[in-house]
């Protein structure tokens, strides 16, 4: 979401003078659509001061709570400065949802990534963008509050070296190798920042797409039309392709937006392949459930329909088969789990 001036949801005012804790002012001041909001917020992120937001939180209900927060923290990642030409501008962080398989000790491939963003034609309206050439975990990420995503900003705008110190200081650098029990892909982060002059924002938002959800600064969502829409998914069809042939550890590079974007897509991914996880391993408990022992043996064939996985018994008797439709990372997390499971697995 783009920094806004106009408090909660409305256009803004110039209100009455608010007194009491800061915490109470910015809730007041969220609440009557004032446009104080933003420069109050602005100084309590740029002094680091989290407790001030974390009061605020608690002081709301429940129902206002969940869209203070959700601005809150889109405001954290973008804010307003005069770039090197005395212009307006806007800079943002985004976030890359990189799917990868192997080791990580070598950097991503930052200079490639940053030309198959502008090839692509995704950011045409940023007039300068930087990545830190580190991969990130999203686990922790998660725990990264307000103030410490404004902090990133600011230390990523000064320099790639000072977000480095700060992202190895808060521990959110992905680990190198893949941790056992997940050994076939993984995502990972890679943060960057898009600097665009406010003229330039101002036109986006009038007439083209926010296919990266930097939450232009519009009342309604754009109508894309098929044909845009088209253009868009060949974009980001291009530019993971690109970053793939940069890197062979890749096998996936989306460009998502902000970082609550990052993690429900990771979230969403996790899930999926938990769900079809858990049908191997309903299959392997059903079939355990029939032996004396508990012990299985499994075969495994990879065909054109999907993983058929046969189970045997400790004395080869088949207990049961079944296709799962699983492919990529899924069907190597199936294997993983057959091979935890089972006392053999051939065919594999």
């Amino acid at each position: 979401m783009a920094k806004r001036n106009d408090g909660a949801n409305g256009s803004g005012g110039k209100g009455g003078s608010f007194t009491g804790t800061p915490a109470d002012r910015l809730i007041r001041l969220w609440r009557s659509n004032d446009q104080r909001f933003g420069v109050l917020l602005d100084e309590v992120l740029d002094s680091g001061r989290q407790p001030v937001i974390e009061a605020a939180i608690a002081k709301l209900r429940e129902d206002e709570s969940y869209a203070f927060i959700d601005e809150v923290d889109a405001f954290s990642e973008t804010l307003q400065r005069t770039d090197s030409y005395g212009d307006p501008s806007t800079v943002t962080l985004f976030w890359l949802a990189v799917e990868v398989e192997g080791d990580l000790t070598e950097a991503p491939p930052a200079e490639a990534i940053e030309r198959a963003l502008d090839s692509s034609g995704l950011l045409e309206n940023a007039a300068d963008t930087r990545l830190l050439p580190l991969w990130l975990d999203p686990e922790p990420l998660a725990y990264l509050e307000a103030a410490d995503r404004r902090t990133l900003l600011h230390r990523l705008l000064a320099s790639t070296d000072e977000a480095a110190d700060f992202v190895r200081k808060q521990d959110l650098l992905a680990p190198v190798l893949p941790a056992e029990d997940t050994p076939g892909p993984r995502f990972v982060a890679v943060v960057g920042l898009v600097e665009e002059s406010d003229d330039a924002s101002a036109a986006s938002a009038e007439a083209i797409p926010d296919p990266l959800n930097f939450g232009l600064p519009q009342a309604e969502e754009p109508e894309i039309d098929p044909a845009e829409e088209l253009r868009i998914k060949e974009a980001m069809a291009a530019f993971s392709d690109a970053v793939r042939a940069a890197d062979p550890r890749v096998r996936r590079c989306e460009p998502i937006g902000g970082l609550t974007d990052l993690l429900d897509f990771t979230a969403d991914e996790a899930w999926q392949a938990d769900g079809e996880l858990d049908e191997v391993a309903d299959f392997l408990d059903i079939a355990s459930n029939e032996t004396a022992d508990g012990v299985i043996d499994a075969t495994v064939a990879d065909t054109v329909a999907g993983l058929h996985v046969r189970a045997y018994d400790s004395e080869g008797r088949l207990l049961d088969d079944r296709l799962f439709t699983l492919e990529g990372e899924q069907a190597a997390g199936a294997l993983a789990l057959l091979k935890r499971r089972c006392r053999k697995v051939t065919g594999a």
